[in-house]
């Protein structure tokens, strides 16, 4: 099976012959949502700031630290895609 597939959904009875549902998703899904979304929300409104801070006062040297925000955020796509646990056991 590869990381693009799921299983698929699994009915299984206990002893007493009642069913059981599995859900084929983590219980805390949230946390892995906010494992990607604070780096890069972070970096991206690093790289807004200084950006609308050049353009708003005409210093081209600000645009230095916007090219840095923007390198953090190549970096944390790589680092979160890469530590990602795609196929975890659930």
């Amino acid at each position: 099976m590869t990381a693009t597939l799921t299983p698929p959904h699994s009915t299984q009875a206990r002893a007493g012959g009642v069913p059981v549902d599995h859900d084929d998703f983590s219980r805390d899904a949230g946390a892995e949502q906010r494992r990607w979304v604070i780096p890069l929300v972070l970096s991206f409104t690093w790289s807004a700031v200084f950006f609308a801070a050049a353009i708003g006062t005409e210093k081209l040297w600000l645009l230095a630290p916007a090219g840095l925000g923007i390198g953090l955020i190549i970096i944390g796509f790589v680092y979160l895609g890469l530590t990602s646990d795609s196929n975890g056991a659930q």
